[in-house]
């Protein structure tokens, strides 16, 4: 006798097979994906309090700016931000404006506001000092 096919009970055998293994890729790789745009929130935070100090560094605030910058303080100090995961407030900072202000412990408090309107960005931080923080302080799914 000479078999050179392949049975309809090992083929199935291996459906299942990939399957059970495509049941734990897909929800491990959406994680993945996640945690990454949660890292990059947090980035754009710590890049915001940095230049929040780098800004009160280069000249002397205000008592009146230690209690809040503006996007337009910060930004010559920041060379990339991902706007495309925030939401625009202002109409002048980006998508996802931002407020920094000095807290009694000289630290910043950054907020970036999770979006409401545009399903593909929907990420937040407000948990406060991001050096401080890590990705479970980022608002999101």
């Amino acid at each position: 006798m000479n078999n050179k096919g392949v049975t309809l009970i090992e083929l199935l055998i291996v459906i299942v097979v990939l399957g059970i293994i495509s049941a734990f890729a897909i929800p491990a790789v959406g994680s993945i994906i996640s945690n990454t745009e949660k890292d990059a929130v947090l980035a754009d935070a710590l890049a915001i309090e940095n230049a929040a100090k780098t800004y009160c560094g280069s000249k002397t605030c205000t008592t009146t700016e230690l209690a809040g910058l503006t996007w337009t303080n910060v930004s010559e100090y920041i060379s990339s931000f991902d706007e495309t995961l925030y939401e625009e407030t202002d109409g002048v900072a980006p998508a996802g404006a931002t407020l920094v202000a000095q807290n009694g412990s000289g630290d910043w408090v950054v907020t970036l506001t999770k979006a409401a309107a545009n399903a593909d960005a929907v990420y937040g931080f407000t948990a406060g000092v991001p050096s401080d923080s890590d990705r479970t302080s980022v608002t999101g799914p």
